[in-house]
């Protein structure tokens, strides 16, 4: 089973290919601008985060813009540890992307699958993008303890993140989960982008996570394709891209942040064609 990370990877690098030459200039250098002494990259109270700096990490990969690997591993390699979870998975995830951690197998996902650790589906995702393959077994078995999560109404209620991790939890395990898909596609908006919430505007996150679920599930063969809005969602994805260089939440966002800035690309990414080497 191919690893999720490199499918974000590749579909931001692919969005970063369709950009002029100019731009990818402007977004590095208002992602090197985010970088700190340390070695972290600042978050939205401009210092270092581990959440930020994995984002910037992202971003910058997906540009093909070098960075001061040894410096981004020093800052990460204390929050292996980290009392939050999400720190910590962080860490890992570009520790083990960059060599700096024990070879991944699949372990960070199963271990905890095996301890009924299974209470978050976002967190299962996370695992999953820092194992280098998760076996289909596994996949499989985390689905059967997360799908009643997303059965009946319960699927409408739930954030629109939530619902793509679980669509991609799905497509992993080969498991059909047409009420996922079907929850997403209503959260888009006529005007362009998919919001987080019933109700809620369109913002870049859920846009980019819904777009790349679904996709993934098309490849799979499990929902259809999200093409038919394709120049709206363009539209949207490109007003969110801010004054301040980098991308930010929405077309009226005070400011742009590296997580946003990854996720403007991975949007983007997902509305351009394959190319050759991917078809």
């Amino acid at each position: 089973m191919s690893n999720v990370l490199q499918a974000i990877e590749a579909i931001a690098a692919r969005g970063a290919e369709g950009l002029a030459a100019a731009a990818c200039e402007e977004l590095s250098g208002a992602l090197h601008a985010l970088r700190r002494a340390d070695g972290g990259f600042a978050g939205l109270d401009g210092r270092s985060d581990p959440y930020y700096t994995l984002f910037a990490w992202l971003g910058l990969r997906a540009l093909g813009e070098p960075y001061d690997r040894d410096s981004l591993c020093a800052y990460l390699a204390p929050h292996r540890d980290a009392a939050r979870p999400i720190d910590a998975q962080c860490a890992a995830l570009v520790l083990a992307r960059e060599g700096r951690a024990p070879r991944g197998t699949g372990g960070a996902f199963i271990l905890p699958l095996l301890r009924g650790d299974t209470r978050e589906v976002y967190a299962l995702f996370l695992r999953s993008l820092a194992a280098r393959k998760v076996p289909r077994w596994a996949a499989r078995a985390a689905w059967w303890r997360q799908k009643r999560l997303f059965q009946a109404g319960r699927a409408a209620r739930l954030p629109s993140p939530r619902l793509a991790a679980g669509l991609v939890l799905a497509a992993l395990a080969g498991a059909e989960a047409p009420g996922v898909g079907a929850a997403l596609e209503e959260r888009h908006r006529a005007g362009g982008g998919f919001a987080s919430a019933p109700g809620a505007q369109a913002d870049l996150l859920a846009t980019a996570v819904a777009r790349f679920a679904l996709g993934l599930a098309a490849e799979a063969g499990k929902t259809r394709c999200p093409d038919s809005a394709r120049a709206q969602d363009l539209a949207f994805i490109e007003a969110c891209w801010l004054d301040d260089g980098l991308f930010g939440a929405s077309p009226v966002a005070e400011q742009g942040d590296a997580e946003h800035t990854f996720y403007g690309l991975l949007a983007l990414g997902t509305c351009r064609p394959l190319r050759k080497s991917e078809a």
